[in-house]
This record gives C-alpha cells, structure tokens and sequence, in this order.
C-alpha cells in the first residue's frame, strides 16, 4: 500500500485545524518549500547514490556491487572505493541503513526506514 505522504499531512492537518476551531483556537500551516535537492547535493559519487534513493532502487536490500552495476547503466562510473566511501556517508547521514549478509559476510544496503 503506497499513500502519498502530501496527502496524509493534508488529512492530519485538516483535523487538527478542526479540533483548534472546536477549541476556539485557529491553526494556520507554514510554508513548505519543495525545493529539490541544491546541485551540489547531487553531484558525485554521493549524488549518484541519492538518485538510486530518490527512484526508490535501494527500497530492497543490494549488495555493492549490483549499486554499481546500476550506476554504470546510468553513466557514472565510479571506483568500488568512492561508492562504498559514498554509500558510508548516507549512512552517516541515516538515509541509509547497512546489514551484513551471514552467509557471504558483506553489507547490504537500503533505504532508512
């Protein structure tokens, strides 16, 4: 079940507005900006893997060296070292999480949940 989460704000929003005006109290929501990644977040070897993310790739578990195979059939080539230096970084920055395989003993990677 995919639920777009525009739409779950709407709905959570438009009933806690209900609940303040039943309070007498009045909600007004911030604006948002929707504003997509600045370039420098997707340049690199790290913003080769943020757009694996963003089109849902890492959504099941890969190994490294199917992340990148995937990015070749995208056009950047990168070292085994810069896409394992980049995908620890979006771990880092928990947008990835990482477990090893018992079997094999090497990491997977996927999308933080």
């Amino acid at each position: 079940m995919n639920k777009d989460p525009q739409k779950i704000v709407e709905q959570i929003f438009s009933l806690v507005t209900e609940l303040a005006e039943m309070t007498g109290n009045k909600i007004t929501l911030p604006k948002s900006s929707n504003k997509p990644l600045p370039k420098e977040k997707m340049s690199g070897t790290t913003g080769g893997i943020r757009g694996l993310v963003d089109e849902g790739y890492l959504d099941d578990p890969k190994l490294l060296p199917e992340i990148i195979e995937r990015l070749k059939q995208e056009g950047r080539h990168y070292s085994n070292a810069a896409v394992s230096m980049g995908l620890l970084n979006l771990v880092r920055e928990r947008v990835l999480t990482r477990f090893r395989d018992k079997n094999k003993k090497i990491w997977k990677y996927v999308i933080r949940k």
